[in-house]
């Protein structure tokens, strides 16, 4: 118990120091990401629905989605741990920022929706339905754990290019492992259930 408070005392710094800047400027990036998503799907609507078609076909193909509809919780644990871990890894990569394209391709996404249903005439509040029960813990873990992956790439970047503000990886990587498994992993698992047997019910109720 008293390690597990020195943890939590230790993730707490870390979320007050500047990794909170990045987190907040990743926060502001998928806003942007999903507006874009919206313009792109109003000024080309054959292709946002090409969009949405792929990422159906790849909900599918990654056995979240049954043959019969249902999700599976286990499964879909396994592919948002896994998507966002290697936004988080795709940090050790210095320069490219890699984890900026998993930022923009889910907050496109997410616009491109929204406007495929508006587009259709369908409700937005079925949409929101469908996304915010669960959205509310999933996106700000994708979004952590996105802005871990930047944060980590900063810091490769300044030892590459041997910066005298680089932190010392273990330190840095100890930070990151916090926030991933005593938030990221709490969020998620909290979304996963949610998304399988809350969300839903709550569509249910627009339909």
């Amino acid at each position: 118990m008293k390690w597990l408070i020195e943890q939590l005392t230790l993730l707490r710094e870390f979320l007050r120091s500047d990794f909170r800047r990045i987190f907040l400027l990743c926060a502001l990036g998928m806003v942007c990401a999903c507006a874009l998503g919206v313009g792109f799907s109003l000024a080309r609507p054959d292709a946002a629905m090409e969009v949405i078609g792929l990422f159906i076909a790849q909900a599918e193909q990654s056995g979240v989605v049954d043959e019969h509809g249902g999700m599976s919780v286990f499964a879909l644990l396994l592919n948002n741990w896994r998507a966002m871990l290697l936004s988080a890894a795709y940090g050790f990569i210095p320069f490219i920022f890699l984890p900026v394209f998993s930022l923009l391709s889910n907050g496109a996404l997410l616009g491109v929706m929204a406007a495929v249903y508006v587009s259709n005439e369908m409700s937005l509040v079925l949409l929101l339905a469908g996304i915010l029960p669960h959205g509310i813990f999933e996106l700000p873990a994708l979004v952590l754990s996105i802005a871990c992956g930047v944060y980590l790439c900063r810091n490769m970047c300044r030892l590459v290019t041997s910066s005298p503000r680089r932190v010392p990886m273990v330190e840095l990587l100890g930070d990151l492992l916090r926030v991933l498994v005593l938030l990221v992993a709490p969020m998620t698992v909290a979304a996963a259930f949610i998304e399988c047997y809350v969300t839903p019910v709550i569509m249910g109720l627009f339909l």
